[in-house]
């Protein structure tokens, strides 16, 4: 199975600690990236692509290192231009089309490999959710009785409520007719599919954590901690 790794995110929160490109963040003397492909290849995911734009090239510089090291194929697509978390799936989707159901996640956050597992599984297009106390600095989800996305709701609702861990499943014919351009991925291309198909969810229990502030940068490398390697 493939992953589309999403790795363009400008990192503008965690200029202060780092001037590396956002997924290869050091941690313990290794990139962020490098933990997360560990966690695919122990979910069973064979190969992935990282698609990228802002440094791109520190990615291709260390892309031979990462595959070796999580024991996965790896292939990088950059995007010409910025085009946002939708808009770098679509181009990638292009450059290298899937030939099955395909996973799609964030380059900044870490869950273990269970959580990938689960979603990889399952059957048709799904969304894996994680529950939380506070939920304000994410994207909550509206979810029927039977446990299809209703709706995905915009950040700062308080309390405590699932949210969206940012790990998606597609089928390959999901996106295929869909015009590449820049867009994102929780605004428009999710809200236009849950309008034609039936988006599934799935609740996940794991550790979750993204590394988009110093502060839980600074937790995630406090607090978690990797399995041995195999």
């Amino acid at each position: 199975m493939r992953a589309y790794v999403l790795c363009g995110g400008f990192g503008t929160r965690l200029r202060s600690v780092t001037d590396t490109q956002k997924a290869l963040v050091p941690v313990h003397g290794e990139p962020f990236l490098a933990r997360v492909l560990r966690q695919l290849e122990r979910a069973g995911i064979s190969e992935a692509v990282l698609c990228a734009h802002y440094r791109a090239e520190q990615v291709a510089e260390q892309l031979a290192a990462l595959a070796q090291d999580a024991g996965l194929r790896l292939v990088l697509v950059v995007e010409p231009s910025p085009m946002g978390t939708g808009g770098a799936l679509l181009n990638a989707l292009r450059e290298q089309p899937p030939q099955g159901r395909f996973l799609v996640l964030n380059a900044d956050t870490f869950l273990d490999a269970d959580g990938y597992a689960l979603i990889a599984q399952g059957q048709g297009n799904a969304l894996l959710s994680v529950q939380v106390d506070e939920r304000s600095r994410y994207g909550s989800l509206e979810v029927d009785a039977s446990g299809r996305l209703q709706a995905l709701l915009e950040k700062g609702r308080e309390g405590s409520g699932l949210i969206n861990a940012g790990v998606y499943a597609f089928t390959c014919e999901t996106f295929a007719s869909i015009t590449v351009r820049a867009c994102s991925m929780e605004q428009e291309l999710l809200p236009e599919l849950l309008a034609r198909e039936a988006v599934n969810v799935i609740e996940y229990s794991g550790r979750f954590i993204d590394i988009g502030t110093p502060e839980s940068l600074d937790r995630y490398a406090n607090d978690f901690r990797m399995e041995p390697r195999s």
